[in-house]
């Protein structure tokens, strides 16, 4: 049987960035639950067997994917349960299908790489697979850890707990409020309830519609884009603009019967578009939506009232009818969120959202290079660096139309424009990551080396192990160093800017 902590480190380590230090904690524990068979005396066959996991896991998962967001915790327990037994199947005989099979599995990887005058990769592996012997347990004879497993144990604990430890340390230095997380809940749309606000109805700051230009970027959307400019105008919003995309169809006609102005964008792709728009609008709000009739207009006004109210630079809509969002969107819009709110050190649940109010003050000041479908994500981490951001629910309807995202390519694009602007703009989370992924190893491989030399003797340990572990310590604290003077130059920055908008 393999060592217990392992088994607890890596669903750990995969969920602690997701749901934080306590849920990967109870995510690791929930991963030892079938080791409790030794205390009921139990072969393995049973509680280490991927068809008994099954039974219990997959309902929860399916229940969890159905419920709210706040069953990410039970998905994460019911998955983590079936890492034990594929942890052991590449460290023991398991009983991988028992009682389909009644045989036991296992898998030997081996790989090497030879210097000499050239190269040379070796790589290795073989399957066994033996007749079952089952027998109840007697006693607990299962290691805790042993030397190289707690080595890996460590690495895996400690390097996502330095990582969200330094993420809170970055999320009260940039005095957003104490880091709090702004998500609105205006009470005629439900919300989840996590870390939610109510606006005061008695409060509801008054402003003129026509302070608000509506920007609707559009290509190829003749289905829908009449629709749309309708339900605007029905909201007593006049001030529509559309950025046309050079439409090989009837969208731009049809914007413009339908009352709404239209221009036609400079460049190429998404957020070109949003550029122009920006660049011809003169309100002093912005609010860009899609044209594909996804988004409802009645939220409009909720989204304005927020932000004149609670002077947000950047209002975004939080689309809460998720089903209508397609899987693999809705999936990498997670993945997405959590890297953005890693990154910048503030929690932003839905980045991608196609509609989103805007300062127009504030949008002078932001540098739009993207060109594609990553132009939101660049334009909320520019905010979150500068500037205050909300989140409001609104409802999202199924696209009228044919969708023109390519997931993958918008995605990736997407996720490498957040570590530019990550990089641009907070960059104390970057350089911390790095030194933890070379201070973590250095301090394993420094106290391993110097248990084996201690305990063992002279012979036990090595040299050039112990010059590579001290050479990942100190490069990782020299990128602490720049991590400190990094965090520095930040609060001064934040200083100067908040004292020159006094002037």
């Amino acid at each position: 049987m393999p060592e217990l902590l392992l088994h607890f480190a890596v669903p750990f380590a995969l969920a602690a960035p997701i749901l934080g230090l306590k849920r990967a904690l109870i995510v690791g524990v929930a991963a030892l639950l079938p080791d409790l068979d030794v205390f009921m005396y139990l072969h393995r066959s049973f509680t280490h067997s991927i068809v008994f996991l099954s039974i219990f896991a997959i309902p929860l998962i399916f229940a969890s994917l159905k419920l709210s967001r706040g069953f990410r915790t039970v998905l994460a327990c019911s998955l983590s349960l079936f890492s034990h037994p594929l942890l052991d199947l590449f460290n023991s005989p398991t009983p991988l299908f028992y009682p389909i099979s009644n045989h036991h599995y296992h898998v030997s990887l081996s790989m090497s790489v030879l210097f000499s005058d050239r190269i040379i990769p070796h790589f290795s592996s073989s399957i066994v697979v033996e007749e079952a012997g089952f027998k109840s347990f007697h006693s607990f004879d299962a290691p805790i850890f042993t030397d190289i497993g707690f080595i890996a144990s460590l690495i895996l604990i400690t390097t996502p707990s330095m990582y969200l430890t330094l993420l809170r340390a970055t999320m009260n230095a940039a005095n957003h409020t104490d880091g709090k997380t702004f998500y609105i809940d205006l009470g005629n749309v439900k919300g989840d309830g996590v870390g939610s606000e109510t606006l005061p109805t008695d409060k509801a700051a008054a402003y003129f519609k026509d302070d608000v230009t509506v920007v609707i970027p559009t290509l190829n959307e003749e289905k829908a884009i009449g629709k749309v400019i309708q339900e605007v105008r029905e909201q007593g919003f006049k001030n529509i603009l559309v950025v046309d995309g050079h439409s090989s169809d009837q969208t731009a006609e049809i914007a413009r019967k339908a009352g709404a102005r239209v221009v036609y964008q400079s460049g190429h792709g998404k957020g070109m578009a949003v550029k122009t728009g920006f660049e011809l609008a003169k309100t002093p709000w912005i609010l860009v939506m899609d044209g594909d009739g996804t988004y409802d207009p009645r939220s409009i006004d909720k989204m304005v009232k927020v932000a004149v109210e609670r002077g947000y630079d950047e209002v975004i809509g939080y689309r809460m009818d998720r089903e209508n969002i397609p899987l693999l969107h809705r999936f990498g819009n997670s993945v997405i969120s959590t890297l953005i709110s890693i990154l910048m050190g503030y929690r932003i649940k839905d980045p991608c959202s196609g509609i989103y109010l805007l300062r127009r003050d504030f949008v002078r000041q932001c540098e739009i290079t993207s060109t594609g479908f990553e132009v939101e994500a660049e334009i909320v981490c520019q905010v979150i660096a500068h500037g205050r951001v909300a989140e409001v629910p609104v409802r999202y309807r199924r696209r009228i139309g044919e969708p023109k995202l390519k997931t993958w390519r918008a995605g990736l694009g997407i996720v490498l424009t957040a570590v530019k602007i990550s990089w641009l703009y907070n960059p104390v989370f970057l350089l911390g990551s790095l030194a933890s992924l070379l201070a973590v190893p250095g301090i394993a491989l420094t106290l391993w080396q110097l248990y084996l030399r201690y305990v063992y003797g002279a012979g036990a340990w090595s040299l050039e192990v112990s010059w590579l572990g001290l050479f990942l310590l100190v490069v990782g604290m020299q990128g602490f160093t720049l991590t400190i003077l990094a965090l520095m130059l930040k609060r001064m920055e934040r200083r100067i800017v908040q004292s020159l908008k006094k002037f």
